[in-house]
């Protein structure tokens, strides 16, 4: 019987030995190590700095097409919304009316010019026959002032000459300038210019093109003061650049050159009126079009870039994961400025040679360590022109 509980008790040893054991093994293995993530350590980039209004595009000039003459209108020779050139015929207004005065004045001045020449004779003739006391005084007076005024009767008829041929050319209209024609107002066979000047259409040129906006007070004498500090730099780059972005969010590949500023700002609105000219080849822009636009001022240094997943955005504002000298990471909050395909600049909250985690963020606890992959600062913004 002894013996038999003595082997009992040393199997329930080897159990509690066996089944012990793993538990001992893990208290051996220390504390867990702290988990890999990617970090970067960030480093400062040159950007640009940007001013951003609302502009509206407008063709320089834009001329509108107007019956100068009284008459029907026959026919348009073009199609509306089309492009027209400097010289083409655009309307044609009934002509029958301003022939039939065009003869009527051909025929008026050749019977007042024959008018006036017989007047020269008889003063030629009478001439001599005042000095040998032939003829009376009064007489020879107004053989002269018969002359004169059939004189100035030919210069009348060669003015009414002149007017009735070019209210004849009146009745053609040519477009004045190379640009986009609009809808037509008048159709044919209705009565235009009487008693004003038909509006027929509009004509704007199209190239180059011409963006208005407006400037707020501050912003205006931040650029002056930017002049004034820089003017070598300002002197090398020439004139200020401005880029666009059309309402498709799309940016305009060709940069403008601003070409007026208002003499006063607005006392109603505290802002000046600016104008930018742009080259516009493939006529992509139209007058009227909106589109935002970006004025460069300068450049700034050592500001930081971060690709956009390393942010997180909590009830609107932005965090990034820092990591600590010690590897212990905390979320700190962030104001973010321009952004870029995948890449936004932090304007402040982290500066260069700060370190953020790329990754793990829903493994995130305040405090916690981890052991950093370091992963290389390659982030830059492209030029202006691309922004």
């Amino acid at each position: 019987m002894r013996e038999k509980f003595s082997s009992r008790l040393l199997w329930l040893l080897a159990v509690t030995v066996i089944f012990m054991s793993p538990a001992c093994k893990s208290k051996e293995k220390g504390p867990a190590q702290a988990p890999e993530f990617k970090v970067m350590q960030l480093k400062g980039s040159t950007v640009p700095v940007f001013l951003d209004m609302v502009g509206q595009a407008e063709g320089i000039p834009t001329v509108d097409i107007r019956a100068r003459v009284e008459g029907y209108l026959m026919n348009w020779s073009f199609q509306e919304g089309s492009m027209v050139n400097k010289g083409q015929k655009l309307f044609t207004i009934e002509k029958d009316q301003y022939r039939n005065t065009l003869d009527y004045s051909k025929a008026d001045l050749d019977s007042k010019t024959a008018a006036w020449e017989k007047a020269k004779l008889d003063v030629a003739r009478l001439k001599p026959l005042l000095a040998t006391n032939a003829i009376s005084q009064n007489d020879y007076d107004v053989a002269v002032t018969t002359e004169k005024q059939t004189r100035a009767a030919v210069a009348s008829s060669k003015a009414d000459l002149e007017q009735a041929a070019l209210n004849l050319s009146y009745t053609d209209m040519d477009s004045p300038i190379t640009g986009y024609i609009g809808a037509v107002q008048v159709r044919p066979g209705n009565l235009v210019g009487r008693g004003e000047s038909t509006l027929l259409a509009t004509v704007s040129a199209i190239d180059p093109m011409y963006v208005n906006f407006q400037m707020n007070e501050t912003d205006y004498l931040a650029i002056m003061r930017y002049f004034s500090t820089h003017k070598d730099k300002v002197k090398q780059n020439g004139p200020i650049k401005v880029y666009f972005t059309l309402a498709d969010k799309r940016k305009y590949p060709i940069a403008g050159e601003i070409d007026f500023m208002d003499r006063n700002i607005n006392p109603a609105t505290g802002t000046i009126a600016l104008r930018a000219k742009v080259s516009n080849p493939e006529h992509i822009i139209k007058p009227g079009n909106y589109c935002q636009v970006q004025l460069v001022l300068g450049e700034r240094d050592s500001t930081v870039i971060v690709p956009q997943s390393a942010l997180t955005i909590v009830q609107g504002k932005y965090f990034a994961f820092e990591v600590g000298d010690s590897n212990k990471v905390n979320r700190l909050p962030v104001m973010v400025g321009r952004s870029f395909e995948n890449k936004i600049v932090v304007n402040a909250g982290l500066k260069p040679g700060s370190r953020i985690m790329l990754e793990g963020f829903q493994k995130f606890q305040e405090g916690m360590r981890i052991k950093p992959v370091i992963v290389e600062d390659t982030l830059t913004l492209p030029g202006p022109g691309a922004l």
